[in-house]
């Protein structure tokens, strides 16, 4: 009976292994050679984590402590606990910059849920025009706050860091929004997100670990 209970156990902690329970973490990808009004050099590349317990999908997320991007919508305080961001290739603002250098981190997911175990890039949004997650949408209607119908990721850096600044959907500028444009072009998870099995998992060590006591008190 010691050696099942210790089973249902081993099972319990791999279903709900720390490494992602209570936060979803991706890595993203900005580019300046697809920056298509003035294609650079510049390459951001860096690392987010969410309170997934905080994170709406579908929805409009606003990280913003200090309140200073209203217009943007209601902020969420602890929607974002990690942030790293390391610029190269840029003609003003490389380095490597963490959330302390961020005001605001704006992630929206649209009207259409995402599917935020894979790839966000390229998935379906609620577009009229059929754009998908991370392509701007010529159509935006005017509304307040601005809402944009495929989404939105973008970084609000201070006005004392020189790190990467948001400047259009899906696109931000280094050096505070200053120097080169980037356009956003992967976000993707680090493979700590739980897929459907996880969850399986972790009811069949609930209903193991029930049936053993049971079991133990029949005897």
């Amino acid at each position: 009976m010691k050696n099942l209970h210790r089973l249902c156990l081993i099972t319990l902690l791999a279903a709900v292994n720390p490494a992602w329970a209570g936060h979803l973490s991706y890595n993203f990808n900005f580019s300046g050679s697809a920056f298509t009004d003035s294609p650079n050099n510049a390459v951001a590349i860096g690392t987010i984590t969410f309170d997934d317990t905080k994170l709406n999908n579908p929805g409009r997320n606003l990280w913003d402590p200090n309140n200073l991007y209203g217009g943007y919508g209601t902020p969420t305080a602890g929607l974002v606990t990690a942030l790293s961001v390391t610029v190269t290739g840029s003609t003003g603002g490389n380095g490597t910059f963490g959330l302390a250098d961020f005001d605001a981190v704006l992630f929206d997911t649209s009207l259409l849920a995402l599917d935020l175990r894979r790839q966000l890039i390229g998935q379906p949004t609620s577009s009229p025009n059929g754009k998908t997650w991370g392509q701007d949408d010529p159509i935006i209607p005017l509304t307040n706050p601005p809402a944009f119908s495929t989404g939105d990721f973008q970084l609000f850096a201070k006005s004392s860091s020189a790190a990467p600044f948001g400047i259009y959907p899906f696109q931000v500028g280094t050096n505070g929004g200053n120097d080169d444009g980037m356009q956003l072009v992967s976000f993707a998870p680090t493979g700590n997100v739980p897929e459907p099995g996880t969850f399986a998992l972790f009811g069949w060590g609930l209903a193991a670990m029930g049936w053993a006591r049971r079991f133990a008190r029949l005897k």
